[in-house]
């Protein structure tokens, strides 16, 4: 049997589109599971806002953990956020070796200064030059072990202070004569914009961040993005709801939910996380006879 990082990358051969929803731990992975998506992504801005730590903040062995833990929840192929791989070639060395022996299917790495700014979240972003982006590449391909580990490049040369459209296109074109295995022009959310990156830099497959604007999964497709990730819908709909839910419980004493709603609900976590075959086995032991 194919395991599922050499499920994710023939999948990828053959050029399907794959969407793919972020989970911050297990029971969100589980509910992406459950919903028959293909993989799961672990992205760096819901472990940063899950933690409370923020993304420029985390540390290596912090996102491992996430990762690893959703990893281990589910049969899907698990791909994460890897930043910049947390410092220079033997750091990144380091960085993809502990992704892949926590089991994750892949990684991407970015063209972000390290350490990480804080200010990149309201669009001040800075890049490395392409020489040094290229450097950390090279090392962590050295770097991994099974030929089947995803290595994607991100470049943020859209919307850097330090670079541009002309700047976006030289670096997606020398990533692919690296030989990444796709690429992720991150920033570049509007359709004319995908359009022009897709056409720029052909035979290669693309990944995209989705969430953050108006257009349809299919949409993506049609523009020639493979990859299709939801990186911050875990977090942002995790707070919605309970901001939501809790305004209410504050405003009128109740919760929006009847008791036999949560019931239902209840049921449904219940059976994502395993409890039913839990209760068979202590029927079969511990209960057994009672």
């Amino acid at each position: 049997m194919s395991t599922p990082r050499q499920q994710l990358r023939e999948r990828l051969r053959r050029g399907e589109t794959l969407v793919v929803p972020g989970a911050y731990d297990p029971l969100g992975a589980l509910v992406v599971q459950a919903l028959g998506f293909p993989a799961v992504y672990v992205g760096g801005y819901s472990t940063g806002a899950h933690t409370a730590i923020t993304e420029p903040l985390l540390t290596l062995s912090e996102q491992v953990a996430v990762a690893r833990r959703v990893a281990r929840a589910v049969a899907v192929p698990v791909l994460a956020d890897a930043g910049t791989g947390y410092g220079d070639a033997l750091h990144v060395m380091r960085c993809v070796r502990e992704f892949e022996a926590a089991g994750l299917a892949g990684i991407h790495l970015e063209d972000q200064v390290y350490p990480k700014r804080a200010s990149y979240h309201k669009g001040l972003e800075h890049i490395v030059p392409l020489e040094v982006f290229l450097e950390r590449l090279t090392y962590a391909r050295q770097a991994r072990r099974d030929p089947d580990f995803l290595l994607i490049a991100r470049t943020d040369a859209f919307s850097a202070v330090e670079g541009g459209r002309e700047e976006l296109v030289r670096r997606g074109r020398a990533l692919r004569d690296l030989g990444v295995d796709a690429i992720m022009p991150r920033g570049v959310r509007q359709r004319e914009d995908l359009a022009f990156f897709r056409q720029a830099v052909p035979d290669v497959p693309l990944v995209v961040i989705a969430g953050a604007d108006d257009l349809s999964v299919q949409e993506y497709a049609a523009l020639g993005y493979q990859l299709i990730l939801y990186a911050t819908t875990p977090a942002v709909v995790t707070v919605h709801a309970l901001h939501e839910a809790y305004r209410h419980l504050k405003e009128t004493g109740r919760l929006p939910l009847t008791a036999q709603q949560v019931a239902a609900i209840r049921a449904q976590l219940e059976a994502l996380i395993g409890l039913p075959a839990l209760y068979q086995v202590e029927a079969e032991t511990t209960e057994k006879g009672h």
